[in-house]
């Protein structure tokens, strides 16, 4: 089977990774259906009797809603004939025009008859009309529910977790890790520099991590605040006169009127997501630089042939100018990688060539020319050890694998749904990991050896906890004046056995209207004051507390337990619920301390019963422990006494001396102990750490 190693990122995609998913997705679908019973054939005639039945009600409704638009017009009509009536007669009683009177009673019989229409043959058509369509419409209705009945056994198992099995069985290389952890977050930050508050008002809202190639990466979604300006504008209208005077000699008054309008620029929040791919790995670690996308794949070949010899001319001059300023800037002898990839801001050109060799430079150019993936929509941004891709299409790439996109009454729909949703997760994900997977080096360097800390201030990540905040409507963190957009922050304040107390800052803004007046010249040779309205975004921040904990299991036990016990128990500290995401639980505590106990609650709803046994091994493992040296010192105590009386009686001991005591006793005293009761109490002092 191909792997990575053997081709190129864009080419391994082509031949291999696509069709490999679609033919994987398509297996895995039928190994569910299969598992759930779901009669295909039969589900097909389902269907296609629902489809039969709701087009005929579709069109009995068409006959329905005609019928209603005739009877409506013929109400118009009667009213019109009886309203000419009643006006033709009043005007007969004064002109005694026989002719008025003869089209005022013809009017009011033609209301008359328009009634009786209306209330018989209409009022009879119209019900019968929508005997029918009811009908049509029972009938598309229960065989939709049939329908959703067959496949109802399929629709239930599906879940999230679907689409990174088929990712890992068509693709090797990769690994997941249920959540970012933080020893994960502690080797980007501690050894490939990056930082995850980045210094930016952002809250990251999705987060996938795992490993290609045995090198980290971590996949962000963040929603970012970022302060800029905004225009408001303002107008009045003034009037005033002015006397002329004609050749004539003639005076006369003239109105003027003219719109003034001023513009003021005020300070105003702006908020977009981000999604961007973080990569780290060791290759060329003093290298930084950075590129943007110039959409190469769009240019004919003449356009790139034209673009590339006006950029060898402009690399000429960077040369030329570096060598002046007394900067290293050399330019490679593949002049077309050079202008379309655009890293002409490194900083390194030693490193820069060990990175991009010429197959590097060829896969890259691959990858920014052909239409097959993304094209040159990425930008790449490199700072030592650490690696950013941040491309466009990954703003639109639904990283939510919710799988109610699926479920549906139609197996043909549902399979199409699965194969498509999950076949486009799989080349978003890919083609922003293609540029890194493009060079050879990096592909070839494998992690040295990282030393974790012994111990972490909390057992989860604030990214982490971040995702799970925004899990909540905003209104549960935000300030209650808050008339923006919120972005949440958090912070680990304490760990309570497993699970982290974490504060939640929302930061916000107020909105209050004001009015600037600005002074305009007008044509009337006088300043005017023109209001300008605008918006004033005063800053608010609020800050709650919120529980986080590993729960493992799925999002389908969630919601199974998110509504019984675990309710009651959320319930004492707020009225906001529980969210779920990556494994881990959370919940806002409005009212009260979480506790140990309540920790060990949960364990046991979730049925975690491993940190419970571990507790209860360690601490049976300490007793038997405290009992085996207590035995030791009262046995070591009687040999000691057994000695000194042997010692007494019988000054010379014989050649040959029989076990020493301690040994047996101590022999004796581990046969006291629990099974495996040492081991135990160690293991569980190693998960506790």
């Amino acid at each position: 089977m191909d792997q990575l190693a053997d081709l190129e990122p864009l080419e391994y995609y082509e031949k291999h990774l696509k069709g490999a998913f679609e033919e994987n997705a398509e297996k895995y679908f039928d190994a569910l259906v299969k598992q759930s019973g779901v009669d295909p054939e039969k589900n097909k005639e389902t269907v296609a009797r629902y489809n039969k039945e709701a087009a005929e009600a579709q069109q009995a409704n068409k006959k329905v809603g005609s019928f209603k638009t005739l009877k409506t017009f013929l109400i118009v009509l009667t009213v019109i004939a009886f309203v000419a009536a009643v006006i033709l007669i009043f005007l007969y009683t004064d002109s005694n025009e026989a002719l008025q009177l003869v089209i005022g009673i013809v009017c009011a019989l033609l209301g008359i008859g328009l009634i009786a229409l209306l209330s018989t043959v209409i009022k009879k058509k119209l019900k019968e009309r929508e005997a029918i369509h009811e009908k049509e419409a029972a009938e598309a209705d229960a065989a939709l529910k049939e329908a959703y009945a067959e496949m109802a056994p399929l629709n239930a198992l599906f879940t999230r977790g679907m689409t990174k099995e088929i990712v890992l069985q068509t693709m090797p290389d990769l690994t997941f890790d249920e959540q970012l952890d933080v020893k994960r977050l502690d080797l980007f930050a501690r050894k490939y520099g990056y930082d995850a508050g980045n210094g930016e008002m952002a809250s990251t809202v999705y987060l996938l991590s795992g490993t290609v190639e045995g090198s980290p990466f971590l996949f962000e979604r963040r929603f970012r605040r970022t302060m800029g300006t905004k225009t408001y504008s303002g107008s009045i209208t003034i009037h005033w006169t002015t006397t002329e005077t004609d050749s004539e000699g003639h005076t006369r008054t003239v109105h003027h009127s003219q719109t003034l309008t001023a513009t003021v620029t005020k300070p105003a929040p702006y908020y977009n997501f981000e999604t961007r791919l973080i990569y780290g790995n060791e290759g060329a670690p003093k290298l930084s630089f950075s590129r943007a996308p110039q959409h190469s794949e769009q240019l004919t070949e003449k356009e790139r042939e034209r673009k590339v010899k006006k950029g060898g001319k402009e690399l000429q001059d960077l040369t030329e100018q570096a060598v002046s300023e007394g900067r290293r800037f050399t330019e490679l002898a593949n002049t077309e990688f050079e202008v379309l990839f655009g890293a002409q801001n490194r900083d390194n050109e030693v490193e820069f060539r060990l990175m991009f060799t010429p197959l590097a430079q060829q896969n890259m150019l691959h990858l920014l020319t052909s239409k097959a993936g993304y094209g040159d929509d990425f930008y790449f941004y490199k700072a030592g050890m650490l690696n950013i891709i941040t491309s466009e299409h990954a703003q639109n790439w639904l990283v939510d694998t919710d799988p109610s996109r699926y479920r549906s009454y139609d197996l043909a729909a549902s399979r199409a749904s699965f194969v498509s949703f999950n076949a486009g997760w799989f080349k978003s994900m890919y083609f922003d990991l293609a540029p890194v997977l493009s060079v050879p080096l990096y592909r070839m360097q494998k992690p040295a050896e990282f030393i974790y800390r012994d111990v972490y201030p909390s057992n989860y990540t604030m990214p982490e906890a971040e995702v799970l905040a925004n899990r909540f409507p905003r209104s549960i963190f935000a300030h209650e004046s808050t008339k923006t957009e919120t972005i949440l922050k958090a912070e680990s304040v304490c760990k309570q056995g497993k699970t982290d107390s974490v504060s939640v800052t929302a930061y916000s803004y107020d909105a209050v209207d004001r009015i600037d007046y600005v002074s305009v010249f007008g044509g009337d040779g006088q300043f005017h004051a023109v209001p300008v309205p605008w918006v004033e975004y005063i800053p608010l921040e609020r800050t709650s507390d919120m529980a986080l904990k590993r729960v493992g299991g799925s999002h389908e036990a969630f919601d199974g337990l998110k509504n019984g016990s675990l309710a009651e128990l959320v319930g004492r500290f707020s009225n906001a619920g529980s969210a779920y995401e990556d494994g881990l639980l959370a919940f806002p505590l409005a009212n009260g301390f979480f506790s140990e106990s309540e920790d060990r609650k949960i364990d046991e709803m979730f049925g975690i019963k491993a940190a419970v046994a571990a507790d209860a091994m360690l601490y049976a493992g300490l007793e038997a422990l405290d009992a085996v040296e207590k035995e030791l010192d009262r046995e070591e105590a009687a040999a000691k006494q057994a000695q000194a009386a042997s010692a007494e009686q019988a000054p010379e001991a014989p050649a040959e001396a029989k076990p020493a005591p301690e040994a047996q006793t101590d022999n004796e005293a581990q046969t006291d102990v629990p099974e495996g009761a040492a081991d135990d109490s160690e293991k569980s002092n190693q998960e506790e750490q």
